[in-house]
């Protein structure tokens, strides 16, 4: 009999339809909120740089470069170069945007808050790739984005300032810097993003759980009702409240159930009629044989002919009698059953069955109680270990002990007679499978049939010295 195996956390339906569901879901979420957020960063960049590098450019047709190239230091009062600072100054109220322009060696030459004429401007060196592209393409560029003594976050434009209005000729540069206000713009996005990824997983959370209950309430059902019919009840109706799948598969198990309960019955009726038919002439053999008994004299040697008929009727008998008990399977009637007690009261019954003195020996606490049909379950252990008794020698015993771990109450009964074969053991529950030239074969199947019954397992533990059957049955 195959048994199921313990279900590992990562196995569950549960974490199944997460994986299935819920993380690719968030995780392509996660990757549409970084690319929405790259792309935006990108465009918003983009856009302020173009703002800048048009502002610088026409600041540039503003101003004549050839005068301000002249100028040294210390002709801050020159009038050129005042001029030039009025002019930026009055583009940076209207705009915002702080101007300021540098020669090729990155030397202030103008600007908005009263540099020196060639003090150095540090933050254009950063940009010496983009002053490049300026002075000798005369294009057009923005820089990329840095991060000011401040804290704040800027972005420069430039574009080319010409010697003068007749003469093109590219003698310094005009940049435009101003903070990227759009990085909070980013940080808000990205806020949002967050907030509404963490209520999208919240929600794909509660619906996959829900689901998964929904789902796993109904296969616990299943798997019940499927452990009902596996122990022989089949009284009880499969009812599954669901129109998808799992309730097609719940609907065709009860009308599964509907129809071995009948062929159950039907099966038991022919058996009974079966056990009368059979039982008739075998209870007038058995009468006629003792009648033909009491006639013969005593040392006739036909008395033995006619003992070997009673014997061969009885046996008959047992198997009629096996047959239908194994067939019938009655439903239990459980009851607390003290295990120590059963087994002393099994002691006797068994050792009347061995043709040889065998010792029995019970170790069981006095307190171990189970829930159990107590006639089936004397029935199950009197056959175990009887078949015990029978596979000893003389002078050897059959140990009959029980006990509880955190599951179960076990029960077991181990001797030490000849070892059992890796291919008989391996049959020994199979109906009508005996290694007995008088058994029936119906004896380990009926103690299978009982111990499923109560929702237990019996084993068989073999050893080179010792074979030991194990009943467990839940606690």
């Amino acid at each position: 009999m195959l048994a199921c195996k313990p279900m590992r956390p990562w196995q569950t339906l549960l974490v199944k339809l997460l994986a299935a569901f819920a993380i690719p879901t968030m995780t392509l979420f996660a990757v549409f909120g970084f690319v929405a957020l790259e792309v935006t960063r990108r465009d918003l960049d983009a856009e302020l740089g173009a703002r800048l590098t048009a502002v610088a450019a026409s600041a540039a047709t503003q101003l004549r470069g050839k005068y301000l190239l002249e100028l040294g230091p210390g002709n801050e009062t020159d009038r050129s170069y005042q001029s030039a600072c009025k002019k930026l100054a009055s583009i940076e109220t209207a705009t915002g945007i702080s101007l300021f322009v540098i020669d090729r060696q990155f030397g202030v030459r103008a600007d908005t808050v009263g540099s020196a004429i060639g003090s150095p401007r540090y933050t254009a060196e950063l940009d010496r790739v983009e002053l490049r592209n300026v002075f000798d393409q005369g294009a057009q560029v923005a820089s990329v984005t840095f991060v000011g003594n401040d804290g704040i976050t800027y972005k420069t434009g430039y574009a080319p300032v010409h010697a003068s209005d007749e003469d093109a000729t590219i003698v310094l540069a005009i940049g435009a810097q101003a903070p990227a206000n759009y990085f909070s713009r980013l940080a808000e996005l990205r806020a949002n993003l967050i907030y509404w990824g963490l209520a999208l997983a919240s929600v794909v959370l509660f619906a996959t759980v829900l689901m998964t209950v929904r789902i796993t309430r109904n296969v616990r059902r299943l798997a019940e009702a499927a452990s009902r019919m596996k122990s022989g009840d089949l009284s009880e109706p499969i009812k599954i409240r669901s129109h998808d799948e799992i309730g097609v598969l719940g609907a065709t198990m009860d009308d599964m159930r509907v129809a071995l309960r009948k062929r159950d019955a039907e099966l038991q009726a022919m058996l009974a009629g079966i056990a009368h038919e059979v039982r008739n002439p075998l209870a007038g053999m058995t009468l006629y044989t003792g009648f033909l008994r009491d006639e013969l004299p005593a040392d006739d040697e036909r008395a033995g002919h006619v003992a070997k008929i009673a014997r061969e009727l009885s046996y008959l008998d047992r198997v009629v009698t096996e047959f239908l008990d194994y067939a019938r399977r009655p439903p239990l009637e459980l009851a607390s059953v003290n295990v120590a007690e059963l087994l002393h009261e099994i002691v006797p019954l068994a050792q009347s069955a061995g043709s040889a003195p065998i010792a029995l020996v019970v170790s069981a606490d006095a307190s171990l109680v189970v829930d159990a049909d107590r006639g089936q379950l004397r029935r199950a252990l009197l056959n175990i270990v009887q078949n015990a008794v029978h596979a000893s020698d003389a002078g050897m015993a059959v140990e009959l002990s029980a006990g509880r771990d955190d599951a179960t109450v076990w029960i077991a009964i181990a001797n030490t007679g000849p070892a059992i074969a890796p291919e008989v053991a391996a049959r020994l529950f199979e109906p009508f499978f005996t290694t007995r030239e008088k058994g029936t074969g119906l004896g380990l199947a009926f103690v299978r049939e009982i111990v499923a019954a109560h929702r237990g397992e019996v084993v068989l533990e073999r050893t080179a010295t010792q074979t030991r059957f194990v009943v467990r049955l839940p606690r």
